[in-house]
């Protein structure tokens, strides 16, 4: 039997299941860069310190909060 859960009770679960979707694809869109060559990365304008620095701030923010 399905029972209908309160909107309250899923929206959480709504907006983490986003935002965890979205990590993925950060995640996977920055590996991806980082294993690019530097004549594609130089051509989009960003480096590859950009990417590195960019990872870690992302872990940190991930181990915060």
């Amino acid at each position: 039997m399905l029972m209908k859960l309160p909107l309250v009770a899923v929206s959480p679960l709504v907006d983490w299941l986003r935002r965890r979707a979205e990590q993925k694809a950060l995640l996977k869109a920055m590996d991806e860069l980082s294993d690019a060559p530097d004549d594609m990365l130089s051509d989009i304008g960003i480096s590859r310190d950009d990417i590195t620095t960019y990872a870690f701030r992302s872990s940190a923010s991930r181990r915060r909060g």
